[in-house]
């Protein structure tokens, strides 16, 4: 098939797009497979912009290519109509022009127009495109390296600030537990804090200065306390003793911070989280979001969360979600592994973060993660019937509150339909 593009004259020609056609004509092209090049894609979508219904367009022209158009020097051409992906995805034709030109610009894909603007293929006798015209992947696999690139930037830079935001919920705890612990010193150490806070640094530098200052505060505390009792003031002739252990500041008090109480229970949480009963689970996976609400709210959000997860397990949710573990990255071995991972697959379906706040908010991380985990994984295999990924979460976790939602039937559902496809593929 010849190599050259040839690009409608009713279309206005931008950058992006004759950019997208200098990477369809190009001859050497790595060799890549279908279910590579789509992986690399979905999870490079929140870097190249791609979100909503471009997503879910992009991923229906992914699932009509053919496997074998992705190898050697086969060009992956879809020939679809605009109205026709407009039925799919129940958008107007205009808005599916619109996002099908946000793929193009994006370098993903490239128009590959016929003198009358209609798309269709011609396949030989041994099923090669002999002639197409239509909407062709090619950029996207000779952009496959790049592409892994940023996504790994991405992936990297996401448990950074991951990592950060964690450190400055657990340090700024801290620095409140000194100032309940030392009143006379707390309103320094709160004027410091709130200084902080009030700079407007990023997630790693406010992390890096809350380092700083919380090792302030347990030196001064330490010294303070050194210094006291090792202090030789108004004794004659009498060498101080060099063995004498000095005591610290949490050895001075009746009690220990409950910062240190926080950070052995935040150990227990980690280590026996999974094994827990789900009458005992309630008081380990408390959401941090539910901390500044009433007792009530909270240990109803916990009953909902044992209810959802009752008879759900992380084993359960790896073997039913195989699209999603392979999509967000993770393998689904614990609980805070499924909700680490939430950030990465909230954005696959289109979810904005307020919409994730509010279902963790209303029934819990852990079970708002595995909903999330189950509405990607049924996008990814069905997209022409979930048209609104980000809707039909917010429709589980309303069920779930209302007490009707039965996760392990869908999962169970999932995991059959996974075995099913596993056992076809190896006939």
């Amino acid at each position: 098939m010849a190599q050259s593009m040839e690009i409608a004259s009713f279309r206005r020609i931008t950058p992006g797009i004759l950019a997208s056609a200098r990477l369809a004509m190009a001859n050497d092209i790595p060799e890549t497979s279908k279910a590579e090049v789509a992986i690399i894609l979905k999870k490079a979508a929140p870097i190249l912009g791609i979100d909503g219904s471009t997503y879910h367009i992009m991923d229906i022209l992914i699932g009509l290519s053919r496997a074998d158009d992705w190898k050697g020097a086969n060009r992956p051409i879809v020939a679809i109509s605009n109205a026709k992906l407009a039925e799919y995805t129940c958008r107007s034709e205009r808005q599916v022009t619109r996002c099908i030109r946000r793929l193009v610009e994006a370098g993903i894909v490239a128009y590959r127009d016929s003198p009358t603007g209609r798309r269709f293929v011609y396949r030989g006798k041994d099923g090669d495109i002999s002639k197409g015209y239509g909407l062709d992947f090619t950029p996207a696999q000779v952009r496959i390296k790049e592409l892994k690139a940023l996504v790994d930037e991405f992936q990297a830079r996401l448990n950074s600030e991951q990592e950060a935001r964690r450190t400055v919920t657990r340090l700024s705890r801290a620095i409140v537990d000194a100032c309940e612990a030392y009143p006379e010193l707390a309103a320094r150490w709160s004027e410091e804090l709130e200084r902080v806070k009030g700079l407007g640094l990023n997630l790693e530098e406010e992390a890096a200065a809350l380092e700083d200052m919380h090792t302030g505060i347990v030196a001064e505390v330490t010294d303070e306390y050194v210094q006291h009792d090792m202090s030789a003031e108004g004794d004659i002739g009498v060498s101080p003793n060099i063995n004498t252990t000095s005591q610290n500041s949490i050895e001075s008090k009746n009690e220990r911070p409950r910062s240190i109480e926080r950070e052995i229970s935040s150990q227990a949480y980690d280590r026996f989280a999974v094994a827990a009963s789900t009458e005992k689970k309630s008081e380990l996976i408390r959401p941090h979001v539910e901390a500044s609400r009433g007792e009530k709210r909270s240990t109803s959000v916990d009953e909902i969360q044992s209810s959802v997860l009752a008879s759900v397990s992380v084993g359960l949710l790896r073997a039913a979600c195989p699209q999603a573990c392979e999509m967000a990255g993770k393998e689904f071995r614990s609980w805070p592994e499924l909700a680490a991972a939430a950030p990465v697959m909230r954005v696959m379906i289109g979810l904005s973060e307020a919409g994730w706040v509010d279902g963790v908010g209303r029934v819990g991380r852990y079970a708002a993660a595995a909903i999330l985990a189950t509405v990607l994984e049924k996008s990814a295999r069905s997209p022409d019937q979930i048209s609104s990924p980000g809707g039909y979460f917010r429709a589980m976790i309303d069920r779930a509150v209302e007490g009707q939602l039965h996760l392990e039937k869908s999962l169970f559902g999932l995991a059959d339909g996974a075995f099913k496809r596993g056992a076809g593929s190896t006939q």
